[in-house]
């Protein structure tokens, strides 16, 4: 009896597998059949994205206390090129710091004679050993706060030639020469002759060359299977280039349940830098395009009927992608032969049955 039920079953999943037609049903039914479109390329599908400037390419130029603009010269977007002028700068705390810087220059030239001096005389057995060395250690604390009058001179924008100039000829620089150290273009000014500065704010930005980053937030359950450095090309705007994927944030966004995914601009194709736009993703994965038309759902799958010697045979597909007009499937040999493209409902209709 098992033996019995375990046949008629078989006979009738074979029978919904193939659908046995004559020519003159296909010709009354007005099917037809097209083989599907090998692709290289996936679509991921439209999203807006946003054009970014990666934080390595943004170089800021700000000083460490409060300043009045004197000159400027430069203004917003203009390219400037590695120590160029961008304006001069003066302030309080500025000439305080090179006064402070000469008191101590001054005050090591007094300690390097007096102890040159004792030297001489300890030699001589004049005066106790003790002076010299007492004499000796004030003039190396001396060297150590020069040492460390340079280096904030240094912090404070000063170059090698002011602080040079300062020691040799204790005198003041009433302004102070802010350079551009990069190469690049000015994208933020927040200066102007005689605005006051606060230590807190950039008073230039500069963007310099480089490849920027495409940043867009995507359902996650469109992103599965997505790994960092995939391949993908995107079509954005007037601009179509290949890429890759460089990070896929590794958490869902509990609001909309997206993840933030961000590619790599390539400098050549002239994107720029605050773009927002909708942009075309599709990856690089072999496949088959097939007409919607050709597929229909049966049960928890979807299937397309694919032309064979005594009629057509039901073929279930895997999707991995879709557009306006079609599916995008994996690749099956079997699907070579051609798909129906028309009267798909009567071909499902007729599964199991091939009287009709």
């Amino acid at each position: 009896m098992k033996s019995l039920r375990l046949f008629l079953l078989l006979t009738f999943v074979l029978q919904a597998e193939n659908i046995k037609l004559t020519s003159e049903q296909e010709n009354n039914w007005q099917i037809k059949t097209e083989k599907p479109q090998s692709s290289d390329r996936l679509p991921l599908g439209e999203f807006m994205i946003q054009v970014v400037t990666p934080p390595s390419l943004l170089h800021t130029i700000s000083l460490p206390f409060e300043a009045n603009v004197k000159e400027l010269y430069v203004a917003n977007y203009q390219s400037v090129t590695r120590g160029q002028m961008l304006a001069k700068v003066t302030g309080t705390e500025w000439i305080e710091i090179q006064q402070r810087a000469i008191s101590d220059a001054i005050e090591l030239k007094h300690h390097a004679h007096l102890a040159e001096r004792k030297n001489m005389l300890c030699k001589e057995e004049i005066i106790p050993q003790k002076e010299c060395v007492a004499a000796n250690a004030e003039l190396e604390a001396d060297k150590i706060k020069i040492a460390a009058s340079k280096a904030l001179l240094k912090s404070y924008g000063a170059n090698r030639r002011m602080i040079t100039d300062l020691f040799a000829e204790l005198r003041i620089f009433r302004a102070l020469p802010l350079k551009s150290k990069v190469d690049g273009r000015v994208i933020g000014v927040n200066a102007s002759p005689g605005k006051s500065t606060s230590p807190s704010e950039a008073l230039f930005i500069i963007q310099q060359k480089g490849s920027l980053w495409l940043e867009s937030e995507i359902e996650a359950e469109r992103v599965e299977g997505l790994r960092e450095n995939q391949e993908v090309h995107v079509e954005l705007a007037d601009h179509s280039f290949d890429t890759v994927i460089l990070q896929l944030s590794p958490v869902v966004n509990p609001d909309n349940q997206t993840r933030q995914i961000r590619f790599l601009v390539p400098l050549e194709t002239g994107v720029l830098s605050g773009l927002r736009s909708a942009a075309k993703i599709t990856l690089s994965i072999p496949n088959l395009k097939l007409k919607k038309t050709s597929v229909i759902k049966d049960a928890k799958d979807q299937i397309v009927f694919v032309k064979s010697r005594n009629g057509y045979d039901s073929v279930v597909i895997e999707i991995l992608g879709e557009d306006n007009d079609y599916y995008y499937v994996k690749r099956d040999e079997q699907l070579q032969n051609g798909v129906a493209v028309t009267s798909v409902a009567i071909l499902k209709n007729m599964m199991g049955n091939e009287d009709e």
